[in-house]
């Protein structure tokens, strides 16, 4: 991987490949908290980035980094049944060029609003239906 530019070029197409009901969980290494995670329904891709609310002052995007966030182009957390995370939402099929967004909305998030130094320090889980782990290899990080 070539630093956030590459990550953020695989993880643009692995999202066009995910088969209805998978999930994946990009999360910083560590117990930091700071993650990203999908989840691709039969009409959509559903997106969270961790919001404040669940991380150590020291961790939090703060009003800069929700600033950057919004203006990436993440909705404001809501504080629902669901949490306190920011969302994002794709039509399923989408143009390649929403996953492309999609991509860069989440490295502008967790490199730049939440300051994690690089992909090096992120690994992924995924999952389909039944629980069955997958193999993602275009994202360029180590699974759990």
């Amino acid at each position: 991987m070539t630093g956030w530019d590459g990550f953020g070029e695989g993880l643009a197409e692995q999202l066009t490949t995910l088969a209805s009901g998978s999930v994946l969980v990009i999360r910083e290494r560590g117990a930091a908290g700071r993650f990203a995670q999908f989840l691709q329904t039969d009409a959509t891709v559903e997106a969270e980035l961790v919001g404040d609310h669940h991380l150590d002052p020291s961790l939090r995007a703060g009003e800069s980094g929700c600033r950057l966030i919004t203006e990436a182009g993440w909705q404001p957390p809501e504080d629902t049944v669901y949490g306190h995370n920011w969302q994002a939402e794709l039509g399923w099929p989408s143009p390649s060029g929403a996953y492309r967004r999609l991509a860069a909305m989440t490295v502008t998030g967790l490199r730049d609003a939440l300051r994690i130094t690089g992909p090096e320090a992120l690994v992924y889980e995924a999952w389909g239906r039944g629980n069955r782990p997958l193999t993602l290899p275009l994202l360029g990080l180590p699974s759990l």
